[in-house]
């Protein structure tokens, strides 16, 4: 098991790094004004049902049923790969289709401040552009999403990286081509849409997957799709939630959406490479446990992302400002959208640990197939997002919106934690003495390195900060990796 959360984090890291490349040349070729808004609109959109029709659906519903067939039944498992990919393939064309076509709905629906900017129609054509992408990126997550449950996770956990390749080629290279600049990334979105849709499509032959393509529908096809249905809105809260906070930026100063948008991005980078690598590696063997095992191992689980997301939250909470400066802080991106950035940031970290645990409890649902409990909690969570968005952002601004989706975070894993004693067994929330104490002196040492000043420069007092902060938590956290992480095997 440890051996593929390896993998997923080794590709993880090089996408995430891929990544801060990528942004740190949209900050200074492009900075934060109404043109990245809108192309971060634009983007979002297809990213938003990638990630609950895509990601969030395929994972928690592919993965436990082909698993499971598989061990019993190969031969049935491969029609029912073949149906997925047709069936699947087919609603996503017909949905890319209709959403380029009623794009300015798209747009009505995300960001309606926007519409009366004087560059709509800009924004339109960003948004027909960017839309394509989701039926190349949907096709590769179904790729993706199959291989998973063959305990193959090179290739998914690689394909990220083709994204961020191609725009950065493109800002490099196609930045002069295009008037205005800003469709240079969607060409780089949409070639690395199809970029990923035919490497995965590759990788499934380089794993000699067996494939049947056939018309008649398996009933694992059916009850796969059904999970789908229902695991597309209950995985997402996180997606929903940052839809709600871009419809509402979209009438909030220039400058909220992106701000809003490079927090996530450092938000995201410990959660993929934790948080998401884990609980990818252990959904397949999960999935085949009964209850009084995954009660078990779900608490071990829990156990393990507690005492790594305490250093974790710490650690973006003290040095998110100085990373900031570092990766984002250059041409056009002033210190004051580093300062705007950097407390969106910390109001999203002080929900890591509620939207880590939350990964968890939801796989335990899915592992035995359960669907409908966790769609209920994010049903009452949407409706928490939305009014808890509204008071904190009349209350605060841009930065209320981060801090309304960790509120949410909480109320969301305090109602799974609840129907999880009741369905499945007890979750056990006990920090350890020792987690205690490495938390007290983590603070203690980032408040007295955060006070210190190496130079007159900002820049180079980042620069150091960030140094010396690594020779602190980085020996900490490979402490638990190694007691905790690496210790920990899937009790059958």
């Amino acid at each position: 098991m440890f051996k593929n959360i390896k993998i997923i984090a080794f590709f993880t890291i090089l996408s995430r790094i891929l990544g801060f490349f990528r942004d740190f040349l949209i900050t200074r070729y492009f900075g934060a004004d109404i043109y990245t808004d809108m192309f971060f609109v634009a983007f979002k959109i297809p990213n938003h049902f990638r990630r609950i029709f895509g990601e969030g659906a395929i994972n928690s519903s592919v993965v436990p049923v082909l698993s499971k067939i598989d061990k019993d039944n190969p031969e049935k498992a491969k029609v029912a790969i073949g149906n997925l990919i047709i069936i699947f393939g087919t609603i996503l064309l017909i949905f890319t289709i209709i959403g380029i076509i009623f794009s300015k709905v798209l747009i009505l629906i995300s960001a309606p401040g926007l519409l009366l900017d004087p560059h709509v129609k800009t924004l339109d054509l960003l948004v027909k552009i960017n839309f394509s992408y989701i039926f190349f990126i949907g096709m590769a997550i179904c790729f993706m999403g199959i291989m998973n449950s063959y305990n193959q996770f090179g290739v998914g956990a690689f394909s990220p990286s083709l994204l961020n390749i191609s725009m950065i080629v493109s800002i490099l290279i196609l930045y002069d081509f295009f008037k205005p600049h800003i469709f240079t990334l969607c060409f780089g979105v949409v070639l690395g849409g199809i970029l990923q849709m035919i490497f995965s499509y590759y990788g499934l032959k380089w794993g000699k997957i067996p494939i049947q393509y056939t018309f008649k529908i398996e009933d694992s096809t059916k009850q796969i799709l059904k999970l789908m249905s229902v695991t597309a809105i209950s995985g997402s809260v996180l997606q929903i939630g940052d839809m709600i906070d871009t419809f509402i930026a979209s009438f909030l100063k220039v400058g909220s959406i992106s701000y809003l948008y490079y927090a996530n991005i450092l938000f995201q980078l410990p959660f993929a490479i934790v948080v998401l690598a884990i609980s990818q590696a252990t959904l397949p063997q999960l999935s085949k446990l009964e209850k009084p095992q995954l009660v078990e191992n779900t608490n071990q689980l829990l156990k393990i992302i507690l005492n790594l997301s305490i250093p974790i939250t710490l650690y973006f909470i003290f040095f998110g400002k100085d990373l900031i400066t570092i990766i984002f802080q250059h041409g056009k991106f002033t210190s004051s959208d580093t300062a705007n950035t950097d407390i969106a940031l910390t109001m999203f970290m002080l929900g890591f640990l509620f939207f880590s645990q939350l990964r968890i409890v939801n796989n335990a649902f899915y592992a035995i197939k359960d669907v409908k409990t966790p769609l209920k909690a994010s049903m009452i969570s949407v409706l928490a997002k939305l009014i808890t968005s509204v008071v904190c952002a009349y209350l605060f601004g841009f930065w209320g919106l981060a801090l309304s989706l960790s509120i949410v975070g909480f109320i969301n894993l305090a109602i799974l934690n609840h129907y999880f004693k009741r369905k499945i067994g007890k979750i056990v929330y006990k920090i350890p003495k020792e987690s205690l104490v490495i938390f007290f002196v983590l603070i203690f040492l980032s408040i007295g390195l955060k006070n210190i000043n190496f130079s007159k420069t900002y820049v180079v007092n980042a620069l150091f900060r960030l140094l010396l902060s690594a020779l602190i938590y980085g020996p900490i956290g490979f402490y638990i990796i190694k007691k905790e992480l690496l210790s920990y095997r899937i009790k059958q």
